[in-house]
């Protein structure tokens, strides 16, 4: 049994540029009109989105400060120079939502949808590697597995199990 909410959904592939995007943002349109409230953790390489050369956040990181706020009257972001600790992020995350949607962690324990696109690749994680975590996969042809396998328009049947998997 996980430590982790069990409302948590990665959506996963085996190499960038297969569709996860696309998809996350689609799911988010079809659960907000649900009347639920969503989050979406992110990986990045580099967290170039505030500390650009030049800019306070980045004068205030090389400083050495721990923790930065940026707020507005619409939005905040939190950027916290420390390496990430998963605990702490979905401690983060989960605060008064329904639903997180996690892109990427390939080897995290949470439940995957693998996004899988054939021009990238031989074949999906979830047949190289069968795993508990997998309980879908989405591509645009038909593939032999276990899990259910869904086309990238089916965005509500995605939805469904989705919301089916996290209550």
């Amino acid at each position: 049994m996980s430590k982790y909410p069990k409302n948590i959904i990665s959506f996963v592939a085996k190499e960038s540029g297969s569709g996860k995007t696309y998809i996350i943002e689609h799911v988010i349109d079809e659960l907000k009109k649900m009347g639920l409230k969503v989050t979406v953790i992110k990986h990045a390489a580099h967290l170039e989105i505030l500390d650009k050369e030049g800019k306070d956040t980045y004068r205030f990181a090389k400083k050495g400060v721990d923790r930065i706020i940026l707020y507005s009257n619409d939005a905040f972001y939190m950027y916290e120079l420390k390496s990430p600790d998963t605990d702490y992020i979905i401690d983060l995350a989960s605060k008064d939502v329904d639903i997180m949607i996690m892109e990427g962690n390939k080897q995290g324990p949470f439940k995957k949808i693998e996004v899988f696109n054939p021009k990238l690749t031989n074949s999906p994680m979830c047949v190289d590697g069968p795993g508990s975590d997998f309980i879908a996969i989405i591509s645009d042809i038909e593939i032999n597995t276990d899990i259910p396998c869904y086309k990238f328009d089916d965005i509500k049947g995605i939805c469904d199990l989705i919301i089916e998997t996290c209550n």
